[in-house]
């Protein structure tokens, strides 16, 4: 009999079988034993839209449970500039509260916490005062707050210069023994040391969550496709790895539109086309469309080559295909330059130690070159 779908390719949702990682999650425990030995060493898990960040913090929580020790997962929701730091702040301070299952601190002591007052000093000291009531509060030796998508308080981006104030705080490290895990983008993380030079030096100790290897995603597809009554071809897990280089929502998203297109519990390369279609249609929904939307039309025309070509290219490169042979065009090839600076800072390329520019995104990739052709 066959199962229902196992893939979760949803936002948020922890996939069935949580796969590779194994040297993050080394990292992290060596900084729990550290952490429990002396002082906190603060963490930064850093890495891109869909690339598992969430799934991996819901990891670390579960390895400190497992240790009798408390952790409060906090999803960050987007702040605007019309938010002020103390909200902010108040928001966590709730948020870790309700992760916290031993916490004896109402919701009512929390907002007596918080004042009415909108100043950063005030922002500060109250944040200070909450962390060393919650505190009292808790019976554990170590205190675990997993903070989720932190790139969403950009618009105000001193909470996190307010949080790393606190945590420095004589009182804090005398007192208390918090460790905090933030994720962020890596473009997000870049803007808050931008703007905040201290956070960076307080922040040291960072994981980057890349994609998975080639035989790590084998192992988690097969695994999840156990005793489900379906089996992937091992044409199709190639083109899984080939088309997404094991990027872990994009591995869960196709795996999923496969999975459907079994037949009698088989998928075989004649499915792979109308998956592929359904999963960049989705792709395009989810995110591609919003990433393109922040191109110029002069940068779409240079998006468009290196996604055809599908590897880096020079700035003088591809000056020489604008100017001569079959995509010569009217382009101000002065400014190319310019325009892969602005889509490298948009982060739709990226650029290799040669200096030369190309799509990282192999689905991006044909997402763009589908969607030129239509």
């Amino acid at each position: 009999m066959i199962s229902s779908n196992p893939f979760t390719p949803q936002s948020g949702w922890e996939p069935k079988i949580f796969g590779g990682r194994d040297e993050e999650l080394s990292v992290f425990k060596s900084n729990l034993d550290e952490s429990l030995r002396s002082r906190p060493s603060h963490l930064v898990l850093l890495g891109d839209w869909g690339v598992g960040k969430t799934s991996l913090l819901k990891q670390f929580k579960r390895i400190v449970q497992e240790r009798n020790l408390l952790a409060s997962f906090c999803a960050i929701s987007r702040f605007t500039e019309k938010n002020t730091p103390l909200e902010a702040v108040h928001f966590m301070a709730e948020e870790m509260l309700m992760g916290f299952p031993k916490a004896n601190l109402s919701q009512e002591d929390v907002a007596g916490l918080f004042g009415k007052k909108k100043t950063l000093t005030h922002a500060q000291t109250q944040f200070k005062k909450y962390l060393l009531e919650l505190w009292k509060a808790l019976d554990t030796k170590l205190a675990v707050a997993l903070l989720d998508d932190t790139q969403n308080l950009l618009s105000i981006s001193n909470t996190v210069d307010i949080l790393r104030a606190v945590l420095s705080d004589e009182e804090i490290i005398k007192n208390t023994n918090f460790l905090f895990v933030l994720s962020s983008t890596p473009a997000g993380w870049a803007s808050f040391m931008d703007k905040h030079d201290p956070i960076g030096r307080f922040f040291r100790k960072r994981l980057v969550a890349d994609n998975l290897k080639e035989e790590e995603v084998f192992k988690t597809v097969e695994k999840t496709l156990k005793d489900t009554g379906v089996s992937f071809d091992r044409a199709i897990m190639k083109k899984i790895y080939q088309y997404t280089l094991g990027h872990p929502y994009e591995v869960q998203l196709l795996s999923s539109h496969l999975y459907d297109a079994q037949t009698q519990g088989e998928v075989k390369p004649e499915s792979w086309e109308n998956a592929l279609s359904s999963t960049l249609k989705e792709l395009g929904n989810d995110y591609f469309n919003y990433l393109l939307s922040k191109a110029s039309d002069r940068e779409m025309d240079l998006l468009r080559i290196l996604a055809e070509e599908k590897k880096p290219f020079s700035t003088k490169d591809l000056t020489t295909l604008m100017i001569v042979g079959k995509r010569a065009r009217k382009f101000p090839t002065a400014n190319i330059k310019n325009f892969l600076y602005r889509l490298e800072e948009k982060g739709l390329v990226k650029r290799n130690e040669a200096g030369s520019f190309y799509i990282s995104d192999l689905m991006l990739s044909e997402f763009i070159t589908r969607k030129a052709a239509e």
